[in-house]
């Protein structure tokens, strides 16, 4: 008879989540867009100039890692309205819905972009300051000469 596996053994290890996340450069940019709000899988897909499709292939896998989950939200009929893309998955007893729009990063993914992305991005956003700050000096240097 097959023992039990403990819930602990369940649970993905945090250098597994990362590495997920950096299996692909598509899933790094996706964490690093939703690091500052949640947005709809339709716009992500615009702003990285991707297909839907492909961005929707990386989402799903950050979703089966715990990285980035569907954002639900109660609103009223009149403000889901206004809301493009909204799947309503409940109607309460006040006659508010409760809406499925767009995805979000969960504890773990926040955890991982401030531990593990947002640190390689400052790095590479001071090696580009210096490149530029050096090749602002030697244009000077050369129109002295």
């Amino acid at each position: 008879m097959p023992e039990k596996k403990d819930k602990k053994e369940k649970k993905k290890p945090i250098f597994e989540k990362v590495g997920l996340v950096f299996r692909n450069p598509m899933r790094v940019d996706i964490v690093r867009e939703l690091s500052t709000n949640s947005q709809r899988p339709i716009d992500l897909a615009n702003k990285l100039e991707v297909d839907r499709q492909n961005i929707n292939y990386h989402i799903s896998a950050l979703k089966r890692g715990g990285i980035i989950k569907t954002q639900k939200m109660e609103v009223s009929q009149e403000e889901a309205s206004k809301m493009k893309g909204a799947i309503v998955n409940k109607v309460t007893k006040e006659g508010n819905l409760k809406i499925s729009y767009g995805v979000e990063l969960t504890k773990n993914g926040k955890d991982i972009v401030n531990q593990f992305v947002d640190p390689l991005y400052e790095e590479v956003m001071v090696e580009e300051e210096h490149k530029d700050e050096s090749v602002k000096k030697k244009k000077k240097e050369e129109s002295k000469l």
